[in-house]
């Protein structure tokens, strides 16, 4: 981890979408178990042994103190379990006053985002676009595209990620092709709270 007060540069793009970085995150479908609505195909492609690369994450983290800012640049790979295209697990904050800024840097997708209550709405992303996350909001990104969709993101170093709120209810929207169109759909599997 760098000093708090060292200065630093990054380029934008690339494989990585971020280089230099300092940390990198791998996530595979069996990372995301139970997060896809066709849970059975899911099971089926891992008992055959097929475990894709859903995305990657590479960091520029910093200490998490109040005031600084951690960098990520996301690569969300094209494909999708049956017809719901691939995602990110999505996450909360666990300080849940910090909101986190998108940038879109290649491809094309979608990010979902939705409070405690289940309330959502979504946006573009692509390249030039920015997406604002506001506090006390989940959010998922996906690739409805055919090529990689690479994102940075800008959020406080003290943030955390809560990932279980969504595990253990899901996202109240999912993203599917129909009809070669992505398309926004109610997700039968989300858990609403009462």
């Amino acid at each position: 981890m760098r000093e708090l007060t060292e200065p630093f540069s990054s380029r934008l793009g690339g494989t990585t979408g971020l280089a230099p970085y300092e940390g990198k995150v791998e996530r595979h479908l069996s990372d995301l178990r139970g997060c896809f609505l066709n849970s059975d195909l899911v099971e089926q492609m891992l008992s055959e042994g097929k475990n894709p690369k859903i995305y990657e994450v590479y960091e520029i983290p910093q200490e998490p103190n109040t005031g600084l800012l951690s960098i990520g640049a996301t690569v969300i790979y094209p494909g999708k379990i049956g017809d719901e295209y691939y995602f990110t697990k999505g996450h909360f904050h666990q300080k849940e006053p910090r909101a986190e800024i998108y940038i879109g840097i290649e491809g094309e997708g979608r990010i979902l985002i939705q409070n405690r209550s289940g309330e959502s709405t979504y946006f573009q992303i692509k390249p030039n676009v920015l997406v604002y996350i506001p506090p006390q909001s989940a959010h998922r990104s996906i690739n409805t595209g055919s090529n990689r969709l690479v994102f940075l993101a800008i959020y406080p170093s003290d943030a955390g990620h809560d990932y279980k709120g969504i595990e253990d209810r899901g996202f109240a929207k999912i993203v599917v092709e129909k009809d070669g169109n992505p398309v926004i759909e109610d997700n039968p599997k989300y858990i609403k709270t009462s």
